[in-house]
């Protein structure tokens, strides 16, 4: 019985996301119109593995957004079996994001600051934490992004 359920659990189909390398690339991201939301690197969607169980095309859209590699495995699995919990999570951290991205632009094409006197504007929530530079850098090249991608 076990080698049934192992044939019938195998995955079967071609990764959509990363089209089979287990890696989401630049061209993937480009492709999925996410290049605000995500990064290279091991693809979530088939968890690296270029396969996917031919049902879950069905269960999870391709190009879900929140549905990510910062995510644990369990949060992961949660969301391609279409719980209702952690797929609300990660529709409203996805909304945070698309907020965020908005007000990067309208503080720029409206407020006319520039990206470090948007980093600024947005650091003066974390006044008091430990941040570490490379985040600090991380978010000022993101903030810059947003604002390329927007002028694109």
């Amino acid at each position: 019985m076990k080698i049934v359920s192992n044939i019938l659990n195998k995955p079967k189909a071609e990764c959509p996301r990363c089209l089979g390398k287990g890696n989401v690339d630049w061209n993937d991201i480009k492709r999925l119109k996410k290049e605000l939301s995500w990064l290279p690197g091991k693809c979530a969607y088939c968890d690296g593995q270029g396969k996917v169980k031919s049902n879950q095309i069905n269960k999870v859209a391709v190009d879900t957004s929140y549905l990510t590699m910062d995510l644990s495995l369990k949060e992961r699995e949660l969301i391609i079996d279409n719980n209702f919990e952690a797929t609300e999570k990660g529709k409203m951290r996805e909304r945070e994001r698309e907020v965020f991205i908005e007000e990067v632009k309208y503080l720029n094409s409206i407020g006319k600051l520039n990206p470090e006197q948007i980093f600024d504007f947005y650091l003066i929530k974390y006044e008091g934490f430990d941040i570490s530079e490379e985040w600090k850098i991380d978010f000022l090249n993101y903030i810059k992004k947003i604002i390329t991608h927007n002028k694109v």
